[in-house]
């Protein structure tokens, strides 16, 4: 019994310790994070414009928050699927599946702007430099829950 509980209590713990070592440990190695001011104010009002004008929020909702099968933008939901991920995956999600009615569409520069308003509604805070439009720079960008 005790050596059972203290096997899920060592899960509970590498579960909980490794995302946090991870994301660190990118950090350490010159990896930013989306703490860290990753894109502007501007860009993201941009994104926003853009967010309504290719019609993201048909599928996303207009606050981001996803219909039925179409996943939110924002939020916890969104946060727990993409923490531990990079802003390259999720721009290169956009880019090559998004908009539904014609994947791929989209350019790098509307991309990045998307992505930049997707971080704003997630309550990210904007910096002074431009989300950059090239994937292995967005690798480099960890998309991070913030810490309560």
């Amino acid at each position: 019994m005790k050596r059972s509980m203290a096997v899920c209590i060592g899960f509970i713990v590498c579960g909980v310790a490794q995302p946090i070592y991870l994301v660190h440990a990118a950090q350490a190695a010159g990896g930013a994070s989306t703490q860290d001011g990753v894109y502007t104010s501007e860009q993201a009002d941009q994104g926003k414009a853009l967010y309504t004008a290719k019609m993201c929020s048909t599928c996303h909702g207009a606050t981001l928050g996803g219909f039925g099968q179409n996943p939110p933008l924002a939020g916890n939901d969104f946060l727990n699927n993409w923490s531990d991920q990079t802003v390259g995956d999720l721009f290169s999600k956009i880019q090559t599946t998004m908009p539904a009615t014609a994947p791929g569409s989209l350019k790098p520069e509307e991309t990045a702007q998307i992505v930049a308003y997707i971080l704003s509604a997630n309550k990210f805070p904007a910096g002074k430099t431009e989300l950059p439009q090239d994937t292995a720079k967005l690798k480099t960008i960890h998309i991070t829950k913030p810490q309560p």
